[in-house]
């Protein structure tokens, strides 16, 4: 009876981020070099096509460690909209980021600052976000479908999920600047990103694994930015945003879910069952 080996490593998270950074700097140099302010939403850098590069990555180390069929599986698992969770996570993962979204948008008059400035009008929002889902789809194949099983396994979800968003948020940071944002601008969307991280991991987490919830959150995410007006112009949107974000994560992690997630890489040493290695 042939036996069949297991793949020699089961993720391999510094070597995606070692990566993942070396690969940016082009796209960084690129949006030093090149003014792209009106051009892309939200006056994004051209360093925002960065966006591919998890995706990329992730390809790559799955096509090294498990061959085509394994590159095949985490597209598959990215988009499926299966999993052994309660079905009510769907809720959240569609409606809890408009909700904040509506009241950053009623508590920044309360700052002093208007609720004017450069957006995208509401009747873009279809198009943005076919756009937005195919950017968070290649970034989430990546931070949610290689890297977070492996550093659940480490961390728990509490931790995996404050790893991986403050690693997302730095990823971010010269995009951030390269697009004019201010300091206390950059510091709202940094624990922002972070706090968003931590809320994704929870909703795939209750969904019983279904990362495409992650996919439908981080599209939400940026859809809501570039539609409030003046989000990028104005520090208090951002700061606002973060703010509440960080106290609905702390909020939600209080109730842990019931069974481990199952999003990402199959556990090392575990293969589908075959007729020449049976389970």
């Amino acid at each position: 009876m042939a036996v069949r080996t297991a793949p020699a490593t089961a993720g391999s998270p510094l070597v995606f981020l070692v990566l993942l950074f070396a690969l940016s700097l082009p796209f960084w140099a690129a949006g030093a070099l090149v003014d792209s302010r009106g051009a892309l939403p939200m006056d994004m850098p051209v360093s925002a096509f960065q966006f591919v590069l998890p995706l990329v990555v992730a390809l790559v180390l799955v096509s090294r460690e498990e061959g085509r069929r394994g590159a095949g599986a985490l597209v598959n698992r990215t988009l499926s909209p299966r999993g052994s969770g309660r079905r009510l996570w769907w809720l959240p993962a569609w409606l809890l980021i408009p909700a904040i979204a509506l009241l950053v948008c009623g508590l920044t008059p309360l700052t002093g600052v208007p609720l004017d400035g450069p957006h995208s009008p509401l009747t873009d929002v279809p198009v943005l976000f076919a756009v937005y889902l195919l950017t968070a789809f290649a970034e989430e194949a990546g931070w949610t479908g290689y890297l977070l099983r492996p550093l659940r396994d480490r961390w728990g979800p509490l931790g995996a999920g404050a790893l991986l968003g403050v690693v997302w948020a730095l990823w971010h940071v010269v995009g951030w600047a390269q697009g004019g944002r201010s300091a206390p601008w950059i510091a709202g969307q940094f624990l922002s990103t972070v706090a968003l991280r931590i809320l994704i991991v929870r909703i795939v987490e209750g969904s019983g694994g279904i990362m495409l919830t992650a996919v439908i959150v981080h599209a939400l995410a940026n859809v809501t930015e570039s539609v409030i007006p003046g989000f990028t112009e104005h520090a208090a949107p951002a700061l606002l945003n973060g703010a509440i974000q960080a106290v609905v994560a702390t909020a939600v992690l209080i109730r842990r879910p019931r069974r481990p997630v199952s999003a990402g890489r199959p556990p090392a040493g575990r293969r589908p069952p075959t007729k020449d290695h049976p389970d």
